[in-house]
């Protein structure tokens, strides 16, 4: 018997709109997340620093990421800034700022470390007294090689000042075209710059934005021809002749010999009437360009007794590889402005330093058997030395001890590596915007250190109200922001074998204060 089946047909579920739209939706975040994390992997190396085309990181950090060669130093800026942070207490923020990616005319890795270094030692100082407020965090900004990225990382800065509760710049570093325009972009915002290490004239205005505990360059060259005069004046046959580099943009160069033109003038110093000129950068090389400026002077007839460098360290270096080339003896002395620290610029110093001297076949090996060879002697104009504060502060004590242990037992190596005065310069350049911001406090009060306030005080910080820096007293004058009442010195630069274990200072022979 047949039995009819009735087939039941469930009715199909109604599609589920809502899930499967939070699953496209879900899906479409993830590939854009992705996609903008690959982005931002591609422009950005960390919040605030940028990668730029030429795969570099420039930006601003608060230690959290760690710039090229800085990173035990960056850790510990980082630790501190988190440590104020924490802290609840008044703090107001500096930012350091030059290049810190070790590019071909940039400052040398090592030197820049012992700037961020000195800057780090002065925030802890600040913070290490009771009591005293407003603490200090510390920013690091990188302009990039060549501070190619300056005027950005100023722009940078100026839009993060409320955020940061930035009250100045420190640092810069060089003196150059970028340079000089992201001072302009800061002081249009009307947030002061303490230059640590920068000499270029033409960043100094009435009224200051501008300080700096460096000296500039018209004023180095002043005090070269000063000296050359009283050389002068003992035999008056001493002859002199200037060397001249052209390249175009360096502010340096350019002020240094104008500055040394004007004050040969004015102080009657004899100077022979040709000039040696030379472009650095050039496509030939600057080691080509001085091969011909040391055939002038070593094998003229009757070579001068100094030569006046109008350029940078790393040309000083070519200068002298070219005058002891083939065992040449070239018995002049050069004399210089502050760059000339830079001929021991990526010549890895560290690695010498550790192993007792250069390694065989290095670059730095043969620039000290050509330097040997050459006679050649190497003299400049100072920012400062660890003799110079002995010799001002005198009988009622210098910081430098105290800041010199701290230095060593952060950053290790010898006293020796202190000679070049850039860790002392660094930490004068923050110690003296600290000190501002804490006399802003009390003269306006708690909820007023800001730029403003802090570049007042800035101001007032002059001979009769110095600061007490490691390089000796820091003073402004109200007019220009340049450094007043401080001398500088004059530095013997030695070749590596040339240094004796006695020498207290290694390369870096202190010859005398300069009037």
């Amino acid at each position: 018997m047949a039995v009819n089946q009735r087939v039941i047909r469930l009715p199909k579920e109604p599609p589920n709109w809502g899930l499967r739209t939070a699953v496209v939706l879900v899906v479409a975040a993830a590939l854009v997340f992705g996609a903008s994390q690959v982005y931002r992997n591609r422009t950005q190396c960390a919040d605030g620093v940028a990668r730029t085309g030429g795969g570099e990181c420039v930006g601003v950090s608060d230690g959290s990421y760690a710039f090229p060669g800085l990173a035990d130093i960056s850790a510990r800026i980082h630790q501190e800034n988190r440590r104020v942070d924490a802290s609840g207490e008044r703090s107001v923020t500096v930012a350091y700022m030059e290049s810190m990616s070790g590019g071909g005319e940039d400052r040398g890795r090592e030197t820049t470390r012992q700037a961020v270094t000195g800057a780090h030692l002065a925030q802890l100082a600040l913070n290490a007294d009771r009591d005293t407020l407003p603490r200090i965090r510390l920013l690091l900004v990188n302009t990039g090689r060549g501070d190619a990225h300056a005027e950005k990382a100023a722009a940078m800065l100026v839009e993060r000042r409320a955020e940061d509760r930035l009250v100045a710049v420190a640092g810069i570093g060089q003196s150059n075209a970028h340079t000089k325009r992201a001072v302009e972009r800061l002081r249009a915002a009307q947030i002061p710059t303490v230059g640590a290490t920068v000499a270029a004239d033409a960043l100094a205005t009435t009224p200051p934005e501008f300080f700096r505990v460096s000296f500039p360059a018209r004023m180095q060259a002043a005090a070269a021809v000063r000296y050359l005069k009283q050389l002068q004046a003992k035999d008056p046959g001493f002859r002199v002749q200037e060397v001249r580099d052209w390249k175009k943009g360096d502010e340096y160069n350019s002020t240094l010999d104008a500055g040394f033109d004007a004050a040969a003038a004015k102080a009657g110093l004899k100077v022979e009437e040709e000039v040696i000129p030379f472009r650095s950068g050039g496509d030939g090389g600057a080691g080509n360009a001085l091969l011909g400026v040391a055939d002038k002077i070593c094998d003229a007839e009757d070579p001068p007794d100094a030569v006046f460098f109008a350029g940078r360290g790393r040309e000083i270096r070519r200068l002298i590889e070219a005058a002891g080339r083939g065992g040449r003896r070239c018995p002049v002395m050069v004399l210089s402005g502050s760059s000339t620290v830079g001929v021991y610029f990526d010549t890895d110093l560290a690695s010498a330093s550790a192993a007792g001297g250069p390694p065989p076949g290095s670059e730095l090996q043969e620039l000290d058997r050509r330097w040997r060879d050459s006679g050649l002697r190497v003299r400049y104009t100072a920012y400062t030395h660890p003799q110079v504060p002995a010799r001002l502060y005198g009988k009622g004590g210098s910081p430098y001890a105290a800041f010199a242990e701290s230095y060593l037992r952060v950053n290790g190596g010898t006293p020796k590596d202190l000679g070049d005065g850039q860790a002392m310069l660094g930490h004068d350049a923050v110690y003296t915007v600290g000190t501002a911001a804490r006399h802003a406090l009390e003269t306006y009060g708690r909820d007023r250190v800001n730029a403003e306030t802090v570049r007042n005080e800035l101001g007032q910080i002059n001979r009769g109200n110095p600061v007490r820096g490691v390089s000796g007293p820091i003073a402004f004058d109200q007019a220009t922001g340049e450094p007043a009442g401080r001398p500088m010195a004059l530095v013997e630069l030695r070749a590596w074998g040339a240094v004796r274990p006695a020498d207290e200072w290694g390369r870096y022979h202190f010859v005398k204060l300069l009037d």
